[in-house]
């Protein structure tokens, strides 16, 4: 007997992979990309989990969907943008198909977003509750998945125009879109960045624990350390 199957069921992930640490899951379809994200996950997981003081207690699900409307429904997200190459939700990983990957995206960025949505869950054990550009600017930072030139063509026009933003403008709280279209993301790396070569990882992790407690933590004023941050980025990407 043939079963008729409805057509938006075959676009969802039905194969699984188990690891040390992830269990992923996944279209058959995407077959050839399954050994490169694994690799990348399990080979960041060490460092990651250290510079962070933080394990999980059970293998995180990852969900790689090769249909982008599916992938918006697993986020639950309606009218989402096609930048988007993936998330959380209900505690499980979702990103975007490598071998599909959304509008502006390549193969590699798509991979490490898996380990950039990782990095978010480790934030989340230390503080769930901290500004986006800290939450993104971590998660950027440990998975580098975005491209170095599109951050360098952002920070010069910046420092060009003279429209470095706030910290404050960046905290848009839930609401991505707003945070992409004030280049959030390249920004809050370099953020990051700054207070890790600049301070330590140290002072970063106590930085999330106290997300507002600047003096308490480096010694000197939120207002100050925007300066430091800007002083760092015309140094560096000038």
């Amino acid at each position: 007997m043939i079963e008729e199957v409805n057509k938006e069921e075959t676009y969802k992930p039905n194969q699984k992979m188990e690891t040390q640490h992830f269990i992923i899951v996944y279209n058959e379809i995407d077959n050839a990309c399954i050994g490169k994200v694994s690799d990348v996950l399990e080979g960041s997981y060490s460092e990651i989990t250290n510079k962070l003081k933080q394990q999980l207690e059970e293998k995180l699900i990852v969900e790689i969907y090769t249909d982008l409307n599916q992938l918006h429904t697993a986020l639950g997200l309606t009218d989402a943008p096609d930048w988007i190459r993936g998330g959380l939700a209900d505690g499980k990983i979702i990103i975007a198909s490598p071998l599909n990957p959304p509008l502006g995206s390549t193969f590699d960025n798509v991979v490490k977003t898996a380990v950039h949505e990782f990095v978010h869950i480790l934030t989340k054990k230390i503080n769930s509750n901290i500004p986006r550009w800290l939450d993104e600017g971590i998660a950027c930072y440990e998975a580098k998945d975005n491209n170095e030139k599109w951050i360098i063509s952002t920070l010069r026009k910046g420092l060009e125009n003279n429209t470095i933003p706030l910290f404050d403008d960046l905290d848009t709280r839930e609401d991505f879109q707003t945070f992409f279209e004030k280049d959030g993301y390249q920004y809050s790396y370099t953020i990051v960045e700054t207070i890790v070569n600049v301070f330590g990882y140290d002072k970063l992790h106590s930085l999330v624990k106290s997300p507002g407690k600047f003096v308490d933590v480096f010694g000197i004023t939120k207002h100050e350390l925007q300066n430091e941050w800007v002083e760092y980025i015309k140094n560096n990407y000038l």
